[in-house]
């Protein structure tokens, strides 16, 4: 009898107990919700955050299958490698706005066909690469930056395109741009 009567004082608590597991683990996010994407460690620690909203989640899903736009130049710029840092690089297209990036995140940019001139700045210095495509092909050009705690480079990176595909695979996407 005296087991009985553990077992049923127990079944509540162990309810509660469940229940308020379930409330510890955090949502899953919106995946249509644009909000400030924001660069973790291995560990899950924030260590740096953009300071506007990153495209959803679902537009990172769609840009990832690279598709083809027939009437623009889609170029990807990806900023993936094991030794970057939490520095901000903003991305620029032919001079106009910049956008910033972090480690692991890369930008779309929607551009007329031809030739086109994508910088990069860090620290006051600045570094520019030119792309060129016709209408309905897709580039791909990336920033490798190593960080040290004594030295900090970034700079673009000659690399196949099915290389820095496969790295934008696993990047963030944190801009679109469109610049037509």
């Amino acid at each position: 009898m005296a087991m009985d009567n553990k077992l049923l004082l127990m079944a509540p608590v162990l309810a509660a107990v469940g229940l308020l597991a379930g409330c510890a683990t955090p949502p899953a996010p919106n995946p249509a919700a644009e909000v400030p994407y924001c660069h973790k460690t291995n560990k899950g620690r924030v260590i740096a955050c953009t300071q506007t909203a990153a495209p959803s989640l679902n537009a990172d899903a769609e840009a990832k299958r690279f598709t083809p736009d027939p009437n623009v130049l889609t170029v990807y710029v990806v900023r993936r490698n094991w030794g970057d840092g939490r520095h901000f690089v903003k991305v620029q297209v032919d001079g106009g706005a910049a956008v910033e990036t972090l480690p692991d995140t890369m930008v779309r940019m929607k551009l007329k066909p031809g030739r086109h001139t994508v910088a990069f700045e860090f620290e006051g210095r600045g570094q520019s690469t030119t792309v060129e495509g016709k209408a309905g092909e897709v580039r791909f050009v990336r920033i490798d930056g190593t960080v040290w705690a004594w030295k900090s480079t970034y700079e673009w990176t000659s690399e196949p395109e099915a290389t820095i595909r496969e790295r934008a695979l696993k990047a963030r996407l944190v801009a679109d741009v469109s610049a037509l």
